[in-house]
């Protein structure tokens, strides 16, 4: 089974493994600033991470397919596309050495129809039982609007907690 992954190019996931946000020193801080209730050190927002749930912070991020392009996916994340390199992300070899400790799933916020979407509210998350509840339906990526500034809460994605918060090298596959 695979996932995928988004990183800022320039980076050395090839050499180092793909990093989670507590381990990634710089990450962008900015897009939790306002999900953390105003945190603003890597420090801080990692303690904020982990009062959500055990790990949280040694999460990343990933979904069941490469974005794909649709008259607003393309409005939404076509700069973040264009200025990340993909990475495909082996979680069954993951899985059967033993470095994943939980899978969450957010699911669309439309999956929600009563839910009140405001401006740094938090994402979704729930806890499945292991990598074989991993939903690979295509993902409507047609409904994607970064209006609340959290561009992926219209769209299914995965946390993936990792063992020391890296995926190692031998996972990965850079795909563009």
């Amino acid at each position: 089974m695979k996932l995928y992954h988004y990183i800022a190019k320039g980076n050395d996931a090839q050499e180092k493994g793909i990093l989670s946000f507590a381990n990634n020193q710089k990450a962008d801080l900015s897009y939790y600033f306002k999900r953390s209730g105003g945190k603003k050190t890597h420090k801080e927002i990692c303690e904020w991470m982990e009062s959500c749930f055990a790990g949280r912070s040694r999460a990343i991020r990933a979904f069941s397919e490469p974005i794909q392009w649709t008259e607003r996916s393309i409005y939404c994340l076509k700069n973040f596309v264009d200025n990340a390199d993909m990475f495909e992300i082996d979680i069954s070899a993951m899985d059967k050495d033993g470095f994943i400790e939980a899978v969450y799933v957010s699911p669309s916020i439309l999956d929600f129809p009563n839910i009140k979407e405001e401006q740094g509210m938090d994402e979704i998350l729930k806890k499945l039982n292991g990598i074989s509840e991993i939903d690979y339906t295509p993902v409507d990526w047609s409904v994607c609007d970064d209006k609340l500034e959290r561009r992926f809460a219209w769209v299914r994605y995965y946390l993936i907690v990792v063992k020391n918060g890296v995926i190692p090298p031998k996972y990965i596959t850079k795909i563009k």
